[in-house]
């Protein structure tokens, strides 16, 4: 269950009749439940404003507004326990919002008044233009599921992670963003409008042929290269050599993917391109001069590489999925770690997983698995890059998909009780983020091993529980790429969403 957050501010404004005689009958049985509700805030440790006054008309509701600003409330109940007039909802929301303070309904249970219907009526007004608002149904004092709902709205909206939200939204503001061609595949999710970019979030979208990544790495220093083989041949728990598709030496496979890391790296630089996406497949791949990405992508995202003990992620998304790329950067950006790229790739249940021999302390689980994208930080997320890089093996890739060759990387991520799962889609042109939390689990290297036979052994793969239903999950999300970060970001996630005009649809 989510604990009671820090000390907040809470303000309430009760709704009633906005007839003056039948205001007057209702205000003593408003004030009544105004005071069970902040008596439960109380309890929960939180300082309480409550109107001074029941919103019956104009003037009562944004004078109540302008009390919640006046004393700088964190968050604002508005409460329905009766029959209320939903234009003065409205008017003290417009305010609210402005002031930048979140907003939650409260429907209390009064089954003698339609505090309900007045609760639906105000949600459909604000709807209508566009102020964002939380729903908790029933008594606070009585139900469990209304009073834990409230607790995890307060927790959510919680300032500090709404100034760390604010503050990531803000940074994406004058990035560059790296377009290396475009999305591979046919894939819509990935296509992005330079426009709105610049627009929307102030990003600049710098747009370059994979060409130019391919000249360059033709003049990057043999000195160089031999110093990374070295690096990965000391570092890497296993290098699965192989003359046709992995071969060794300056003139090899893994040389070639070296050239190619170090040629984004230094444009990188040069170009000040703050986050990336690479199309790989089909162009790269498919050119008998080219290669698999696995590697560089890898450790761009990852925290070390030879020249940097101590690397900062370089945000890179496959497959020039630019509003993947987009999803990883803000996630980046509040948690200052790599951010896992993967596809949504298969769901064990329970009884899979007892069939390979392991046991499944949960319905089933998600192989989140793709080409090479995990940073290996995910391996051991250890500040020592060592002891990530020795879980890694690389193998030679998949003939199927990469005809000539290269290094693809795979491990298992370590156990994690929450992440934060995240995506940008757009519908009809317009944005929206779903989001919502879960953890990864492991099942010990033999079954583990058994499972990522039944997919693809080669890459690397995250066993992932989500905290929404497989139903939730197939009725709503809309991209084949899935990512994640450690620990509960959910709040921020939605201050993002509502200062970048991106529409949050959390699962779960």
């Amino acid at each position: 269950m989510t604990k009671s957050v820090r000390l907040m501010k809470v303000g309430i404004i009760s709704f009633t009749d906005g007839r003056k005689r039948a205001a007057d009958m209702l205000e003593k049985q408003c004030f009544e439940f105004q005071s069970r509700i902040a008596s439960w805030l109380k309890n929960e440790k939180h300082e309480v404003v409550e109107g001074q006054a029941i919103s019956w008309n104009y003037r009562t509701a944004i004078d109540n507004a302008a009390r919640m600003i006046e004393t700088r409330c964190d968050a604002v109940v508005f409460n329905f326990c009766v029959w209320a007039y939903p234009d003065f909802v409205a008017q003290a929301a417009r305010d609210i919002e402005m002031a930048g303070i979140p907003i939650c309904f409260l429907g209390n249970v009064n089954p003698g008044f339609p505090g309900w219907v007045a609760f639906f009526a105000g949600a459909g007004t604000l709807d209508e233009f566009g102020v964002p608002f939380g729903r908790v149904l029933g008594d606070l004092d009585s139900e469990p599921h209304a009073a834990q709902a409230m607790r995890q709205w307060l927790n959510t909206h919680e300032p500090d992670k709404r100034k760390r939200g604010q503050r990531a939204a803000e940074a994406l503001a004058g990035q560059r963003y790296g377009e290396f061609d475009g999305p591979s595949m046919g894939m819509y999710t990935g296509h992005i409008d330079p426009s709105q970019w610049m627009s929307q979030f102030g990003i600049q979208v710098f747009h370059r042929s994979q060409l130019t990544l391919a000249w360059l790495a033709d003049e990057i220093s043999d000195d160089r290269v031999m110093q990374r083989l070295d690096w990965l041949k000391n570092h890497c728990g296993k290098i699965l050599w192989n003359d046709e598709r992995l071969r060794d030496g300056l003139d090899g496979h893994l040389a070639r993917q070296v050239r190619l890391y170090l040629a984004i790296k230094d444009y990188c630089k040069l170009e000040g391109i703050d986050f990336l996406g690479l199309t790989g497949q089909l162009d790269y791949t498919e050119w008998k001069h080219g290669i698999i990405m696995d590697v560089p992508e890898a450790l761009l995202n990852d925290t070390a590489d030879w020249e940097d003990e101590h690397k900062k992620p370089i945000i890179c998304a496959t497959e020039c999925d630019s509003n993947g790329g987009l999803t990883m950067q803000i996630l980046h950006l509040l948690s200052d770690t790599p951010v896992l790229f993967a596809d949504l790739r298969h769901y064990f249940s329970k009884r899979d997983v007892e069939r390979a021999g392991g046991e499944c302390a949960y319905d089933g689980v998600y192989d989140l698995v793709n080409s090479g994208q995990h940073a290996p930080w995910f391996s051991k997320r250890s500040d020592d890059f060592r002891e990530n890089w020795k879980q890694v093996t690389l193998h030679p890739s998949i003939p199927m998909y990469f005809p000539h060759g290269g290094a693809s990387v795979e491990f298992f991520a370590d156990p994690a009780d929450q992440l934060t799962f995240a995506r940008l889609t757009r519908k009809q042109g317009q944005y929206r983020m779903h989001y919502f939390t879960g953890g990864f689990t492991r099942f010990g290297e033999q079954v583990d091993r058994a499972l990522a036979a039944q997919t693809t052994p080669e890459w690397p793969h995250c066993w992932a529980v989500f905290d929404c239903s497989l139903e939730q999950l197939a009725a709503a999300y809309a991209s084949n790429h899935i990512h994640a970060v450690f620990g509960d970001w959910t709040g921020e996630l939605e201050a993002v969403c509502h200062d970048l005009g991106i529409e949050p649809v959390k699962l779960g």
